[in-house]
């Protein structure tokens, strides 16, 4: 796993030497093995590139970036792994192609020189690359299917354009300015994270994932070349589907165990991660290492499904311990390593930062499974309420408005605002979907920011699906199948996948997502809802895949993997936090209404139903990360 940046265009400065290194020391935590820069400017438009290398596939020089065609006219700076970088690199060579390295870099290169944009369909992987093309003075993008791997990209009014795989190396080039977005502020109140393809920063943006980007003359043109499918499910069986769904789950994980560097799993001891460790083992092969966070808090520990699970497949198994006292010494490192303000992540930040104490530079994470398997709760909500919320969309005015209003009545459970909002929602997917993935509500909001960002639509920056709406309305696509593409196409990219990259990558530790395969995903995806739901335990699909599961995981009642922040923040961890959300540079952000964020707070101390520990989180990680990164309205 790398880093990457570059410019291409007429700012001659932004391809400078000096910039090329300081984006190099930038992304340096991204890929501390080798670093390396390309510049080009032999013509009007100039392009640098800048790399960073983490070292899994290929470790000798071979490997180093950027790349550049034998002939002179491409070059190639990457990040990610193509999984089946071997299968294509034998069927290049059966059309005449030769290699001096065995590193996917070279095969995605000269993919990319035998197919053009047509190779993506042939990448089975995560990945973000730049190629530039001397000849034609143009410059390519793309980027994996789910977006696994970031990749940002600012406009110059000159026309040029700047990308790196971090928001703030953009930031450090001077590429775009430290000045935050007001819709990504209200959106990132919205839901916890700012959503896709905004970025916290005005002017910066995120490459779509399935997309590519195209530099020519002065002209940026986007591209899709995949899309999550819609399909209508077959009427077939649940014994049919687990049939079907198992060999493309176990061939996922094969691929994701290939490296030239010790390899790891993240074991929670819930059932994706578990599935994980079950289809990772083969009898007479070396043990896997597997690593569980643990906490003085008992409640939160899931350490004893991770020891069995452990135990069961014979796996090498650490046990990481996080007292309080620990987490606060370590907290402004969590903050520092965020590339854009999450009401998540942190939990990733300490269990990555283990697996890399222990040696290991590549990780395995069940990330995705309860986003594809039916894993949440709001799996069934959403099925059932949408056909409520079309009904009562036939209702007269004042019902619908009476609804709505539920929002703002005081000390309203939260609950009842969201399935008030939900209700008025008329139906829409997008709508109800942004009900329930709420950090806080409209109402809410609008106490907690400024009237200008209180009252932004922040849920206009709900990703939908093309198709998803008439589909779901006319019977084509079921809700269950509906809310997972939802989940695919915001929660995950905007929170989970950001947040990982980012945690992990802060340690220099690759983490795969084995559940995330694009193959494994246009299969499930075709299966009914129906056969993903059970009363009888979670993700039936899943577990069925993998029936050497221990009991007790099968059996057991879903835990998230979050750390014990509500007594944390109480406790060690009270002081940084009043440092931080009572802080002149928080009252002067120009984000908050004046003694909104105390009151919160005071709320939160008192132990008050309604104020969550989510909620005063996002509020510090939002101004911790502005203060860390000198940004501001």
């Amino acid at each position: 796993m790398c880093g990457i940046y570059g410019y291409a265009g007429l700012e001659a400065a932004l391809a400078s030497p000096e910039v090329l290194q300081t984006a190099i020391q930038s992304l340096w935590h991204r890929g501390p093995d080798d670093r390396g820069s390309f510049r080009d400017a032999s013509g009007t438009i100039v392009c640098g590139l800048a790399h960073t290398r983490l070292s899994i596939i290929d470790l000798s020089p071979a490997g180093h970036q950027p790349r550049t065609t034998s002939d002179g006219r491409y070059t190639i700076t990457y990040n990610g792994e193509v999984f089946n970088h071997v299968e294509i690199r034998e069927q290049l060579a059966r059309e005449g192609v030769t290699f001096d390295s065995v590193c996917d870099t070279e095969v995605v290169l000269k993919a990319y020189v035998r197919w053009g944009r047509d190779c993506l369909s042939r990448f089975r992987g995560m990945f973000a690359f730049a190629i530039w093309d001397a000849r034609e003075r143009a410059l390519f993008l793309a980027r994996d299917r789910l977006g696994i791997k970031p990749l940002y990209y600012t406009q110059r009014p000159s026309g040029g354009l700047a990308f790196s795989s971090e928001v703030r190396t953009l930031l450090a080039t001077g590429a775009a300015e430290r000045r935050l977005s007001r819709p990504a502020v209200a959106s990132y109140f919205a839901f916890g994270a700012v959503s896709g393809p905004s970025s916290i920063i005005d002017g910066i943006n995120s490459l779509p994932p399935g997309h590519t980007l195209e530099l020519r003359d002065g002209r940026v043109t986007l591209r899709r070349y995949w899309e999550i499918p819609l399909d209508r499910a077959p009427q077939s069986t649940f014994d049919d589907e687990v049939r079907a769904v198992t060999p493309i789950l176990k061939d996922a994980v094969r691929l994701r165990l290939i490296a030239d560097v010790p390899v790891g799993i993240f074991l929670s001891g819930g059932i994706d991660s578990s599935v994980l460790v079950a289809f990772a083992t083969e009898p007479g092969a070396a043990p896997i290492h597997t690593f569980t966070v643990t906490f003085d808090e008992e409640r939160f520990s899931e350490a004893p499904f991770a020891a069995e699970v452990a135990r069961r497949y014979g796996c090498t198994h650490r046990q990481v311990h996080l007292p309080a006292n620990q987490a606060a010494r370590e907290i402004d490192g969590a903050v520092r390593a965020l590339d854009q303000p999450s009401s998540d992540g942190v939990n990733t930040y300490f269990v990555s930062k283990a697996a890399r104490e222990a040696g290991l530079a590549v990780a395995l994470s069940g990330l995705g499974g309860d986003e594809l398997f039916a894993g949440y709760g709001y799996f069934r909500f959403f099925a059932r309420a949408l056909p409520i919320a079309r009904a009562i969309n036939r209702f007269p005015p004042i019902v619908r408005a009476a609804l709505a209003g539920l929002d703002g009545v005081a000390l309203a459970p939260n609950q009842l605002r969201k399935l008030g909002a939900l209700l008025a929602s008329a139906g829409q997917p997008d709508a109800a979907y942004a009900v329930l993935r709420a950090m806080f509500t409209l109402d809410q909001r609008r106490q907690l920011l400024t009237d200008e960002l209180g009252t932004h639509v922040a849920y206009d920056g709900i990703t939908v699906p093309d198709g998803l709406r008439e589909r779901l309305a006319s019977g084509e696509l079921d809700p269950i199948n509906a809310f997972s593409a939802l989940e695919l196409s915001n929660y995950l990219k905007n929170t989970l996948l950001r947040d990982s990259d980012a945690m992990s990558m802060a340690h220099s530790l690759e983490v795969r997502v084995p559940l995330l395969d694009h193959v494994l995903i246009e299969k499930v995806l075709r299966v009914r809802g129906a056969l993903k739901l059970s009363d009888a335990e979670n993700k039936p699909l899943l577990v069925a895949a993998a029936p050497s599961l221990p009991r007790q995981v099968r059996d057991r009642a879903k835990m998230g993997f979050t750390l014990p922040f509500d007594t944390w923040f109480r406790g060690p961890l009270r002081g940084w936090m009043e440092d931080i959300l009572l802080s002149s540079s928080t009252r002067e952000l120009g984000v908050f209404r004046p003694g909104a964020v105390e009151r919160l707070w005071r709320s939160f101390l008192r132990s008050e139903r309604y104020t969550s520990h989510s909620r005063i989180w996002s509020i510090a990680a939002l101004a911790g990360w502005c203060r860390t990164n000198n940004v501001r309205l």
